[in-house]
């Protein structure tokens, strides 16, 4: 009689202990409120995935467009320093053209009074000839008692400018400030550097006016092109300078 709710009580004991394990599991699979779940933790990885994709292409696509523009700009660089150096070379080519041609000259005037037997005139490489006399214009700019001193080492002398005839030679001929041979004594006269008083002068108007209280050197000069003649300056700037002597004789 006391056997049968034992059994009871050991198998109702059981049932409840199967139905326990039969719940864990379900209890393990429910998703809990506060997060992700298991399932939507592969879901959030795809989709941060996706985006460091998207930036990694961003980024690439940008560093692409870097090097494209920087290529253009070396490129254009590269083209502006060939033109710089296409024009200089254009320059000096024409600057040493022009004293060839002047050169070449002055040697087929000089072969043509040999082959006549006639004596003629002739100036030195780079001297320009005009009216029995050689000129040289400077490239260089030094100032007027250096320019003086140069011409002298050349055997000639500053420009002494005589008449309208030189005067228009040396407008055509000139290029910018130059310093000619006449200089202001401390009396106030002019003077030309073999001593003589001024004369005949062709200042621009309005000149010489000693400006700043201390211009004693002339210089020819030239305003926009289309007004020459001589302007006073002071006598340490910087020009270039117009050296003269007579032209020389060639014969057979």
């Amino acid at each position: 009689m006391s056997a049968a709710p034992i059994y009871q009580d050991l198998k109702y004991q059981d049932s409840n202990v199967y139905a326990v394990l039969q719940e864990e599991p379900r209890k393990q699979q429910l998703p809990s409120r506060g997060g992700p779940t298991l399932q939507d933790k592969p879901e959030a990885g795809i989709q941060k995935s996706s985006k460091d994709g998207q930036i990694l292409r961003e980024v690439e696509d940008l560093e692409k467009k870097l090097r494209v523009w920087r290529i253009i700009s070396v490129t254009v660089s590269l083209l502006i320093i060939l033109v710089i150096i296409l024009v200089v070379s254009i320059f000096f080519t024409q600057c040493n053209k022009r004293g060839a041609d002047q050169t070449g000259l002055q040697k087929l005037k000089a072969d043509i009074c040999v082959n006549n037997a006639q004596p003629c005139t002739y100036c030195r490489s780079n001297w320009i000839f005009h009216s029995g006399n050689c000129y040289l214009f400077s490239i260089d700019s030094l100032n007027w008692t250096a320019s003086r001193d140069n011409c002298r080492s050349m055997d000639s002398q500053l420009a002494i400018i005589e008449n309208r005839d030189e005067e228009t030679f040396i407008e055509l001929a000139g290029q910018g400030p130059t310093w000619i041979g006449l200089s202001k004594a401390d009396n106030g006269s002019w003077f030309w550097e073999d001593g003589t008083l001024l004369g005949q002068s062709f200042w621009q108007p309005g000149e010489p006016n000693n400006n700043v209280g201390s211009e004693r050197c002339a210089e020819f000069f030239t305003v926009f092109y289309n007004s020459s003649g001589w302007n006073d300056s002071q006598c340490q700037q910087l020009k270039r300078r117009l050296c003269k002597h007579p032209a020389g004789l060639l014969s057979a």
